[in-house]
C-alpha cells in the first residue's frame, strides 16, 4: 500500500480508495456537470477508467471533494483524471501537496516517464491546478472535447525538465 502523505489526513478530510458511488452522490459543478448532460454514459465511462490501487477519493468533513487516479496507456505512460465537486475549494494546499506526492510516488514505484492530462482551454483554475502539479503544456487539442472545445494536453515527465 502506499504511503499517502501527511497532507491528507486530518481530522476534516481524508483519502480513502475510489469507489463508484462516490461518483454517484457527489455534487458535481462546471465541466463535469456539464459532461454528464453531454455524455449520457459519463459516469460509466467515468467508473471504468478508475483502476484500482491507482484512484482515489479526497474527502472533506465527509463530503466527496474530488476524485482522481492514473488510467495506465502502456508501459511507462499513464493519464491522469480528476473530478473536483463543489466542495473542493477549501482543500486546494492539501490537493496540491498531496497530489505531488502521489504522482511522484507513481513515477517511480510503477516506471511511468509520462504522465499526461487533458484540461479545457477555457478552464482556467484547471490549468493553474495542473501547472502547480507540475504539468506543462505540450499543445493544443482543437475541437477535442465531448462538447467541441478546445482542450491543452498537458504533461509531466519523470527525470526531464517538467517533473
Amino acid at each position: 500500500m502506499m504511503n499517502l502523505g501527511q497532507h491528507w489526513h486530518g481530522k476534516d478530510q481524508q483519502l480513502v480508495p475510489f469507489r463508484p458511488e462516490h461518483l454517484l452522490k457527489a455534487e458535481l459543478k462546471g465541466d463535469e456537470l456539464n459532461y454528464t448532460k453531454v455524455l449520457p454514459e459519463w459516469y460509466e465511462y467515468t467508473i471504468e477508467m478508475a483502476f484500482e490501487d491507482l484512484s482515489w477519493t479526497f474527502l472533506r468533513l465527509g463530503q466527496v471533494a474530488c476524485m482522481f487516479g492514473v488510467r495506465p496507456l502502456w508501459p511507462g505512460v499513464g493519464e491522469v483524471w480528476m473530478i473536483p465537486t463543489v466542495h473542493v475549494n477549501r482543500s486546494a494546499i492539501a490537493l496540491i501537496k498531496g497530489g505531488r506526492h502521489i504522482l511522484d510516488h507513481i513515477q517511480d514505484e510503477y516506471d511511468v516517464r509520462r504522465l499526461q492530462i487533458t484540461v479545457r482551454s477555457s478552464n482556467e483554475t484547471a490549468y493553474k491546478y495542473a501547472e502547480k502539479m507540475y504539468f506543462k503544456t505540450e499543445g493544443l487539442m482543437e475541437r477535442y472535447g465531448p462538447e467541441g472545445d478546445d482542450y491543452y494536453l498537458m504533461v509531466r515527465i519523470r527525470n526531464g525538465s517538467t517533473c
